[in-house]
């Protein structure tokens, strides 16, 4: 199993892994608009994606945003999505796929990277401690919702 760089020639296969992504949160499936979404963040080169991949079939992915900081004038990621295909779960995939997201981050001079999760994925917070993230305890995260 490998992981790479997503290219625009992945974006056929890679939308359809996106789709059972969103539905795993709650979405209803559409594949056009999932295709829609990935090539629109490709042609406006807004996020970086890394694909798990095994015969060439793509397994799992990593999706980064990049960020700013206006203290540190510097950038950051945002690791606003990663997936593994429930098949290929527990083999070490999403481990390999954030692996790869931290050292690209590193490469490119990033402050950090930024993540979020559901408070009961206990399971992916053990993870996410083991590659070295830590929890926040002084901000609280708000929102304000426009749709």
């Amino acid at each position: 199993m490998i992981v790479k760089r997503a290219t625009v020639e992945d974006l056929h296969q890679l939308s359809v892994l996106f789709d059972e992504y969103r539905q795993f949160y709650g979405a209803s499936s559409n594949i056009d608009l999932s295709y829609k979404f990935l090539k629109q963040r490709f042609e406006n080169q807004e996020s970086v994606i890394f694909i798990h991949a095994k015969d060439e079939v793509i397994t799992g992915f990593v999706v980064l945003y990049q960020g700013f900081s206006s203290i540190s004038c510097s950038s950051y990621y945002i690791l606003d999505d990663v997936y593994v295909t429930p098949v290929y779960r527990r083999q070490g995939s999403a481990k390999q796929l954030i692996d790869t997201a931290i050292l690209f981050a590193r490469h490119d001079n990033a402050l950090r990277i930024s993540l979020e999760t559901q408070k009961n994925n206990y399971q992916s917070h053990r993870l996410y401690e083991q590659l070295g993230f830590v929890k926040d305890e002084e901000f609280q995260t708000w929102h304000c919702f426009l749709k």
